[in-house]
């Protein structure tokens, strides 16, 4: 397998393939680009192509995690509980391990918040705006301990950026 780093580009092109547990930006070199051996290149991939993960770990405002609070105590506690353990009608608990790993260990935010914006509530999925759907997940991360700080995004391709790691 070989491995390169793209230098020296004349024209390049860059793509962000997205997809729920995988993030990547592709820099694909054009006609030109001088390499040299870096990075581990994806077996089955051209070796001029570079992946790069993103690294910005998501974060929540207080503010958006109240809002959140308020509007999972009002239409998902009956499904997840009041305290994210799973309610009465059978919803998978919404914190702890099992939450963790699958929408958690460096996965993309856009994951978790494109499930519940798709799929959530089940009777009517999608009928929250998308600050709503925010602001719940804000509530639920920080139900699992992720950091407050910068207030999450709304936006599926920003949510792309961000990785679901405390």
């Amino acid at each position: 397998m070989h491995s390169y780093r793209v230098r020296r580009p004349r024209v390049g092109i860059l793509v962000l393939a997205t997809a729920v547990g995988a993030s990547w930006a592709l820099t694909m070199p054009s006609e030109g680009f001088e390499t040299e051996p870096t990075a581990t290149a994806i077996a089955g991939t051209s070796p001029d192509i570079v992946l790069a993960q993103a690294t910005t770990k998501v974060t929540f405002s207080a503010e958006q995690a109240d809002r959140g609070e308020t509007r999972y105590g009002r239409e998902c506690v009956d499904c997840h509980g009041d305290d994210l353990g799973g309610g009465l009608l059978g919803g998978p608990p919404l914190r702890g391990v099992a939450f963790l790993e699958k929408f958690g260990n460096g996965a993309p935010a856009s994951g978790l918040f494109l499930f519940m914006s798709t799929a959530m509530p089940p009777d009517n999925p999608g009928r929250f705006t998308a600050a709503a759907y925010a602001e719940m997940m804000a509530f639920i991360l920080e139900g699992n301990g992720f950091a407050e700080g910068a207030p999450l995004p709304s936006d599926p391709a920003a949510l792309d950026t961000l990785i679901m790691e405390k």
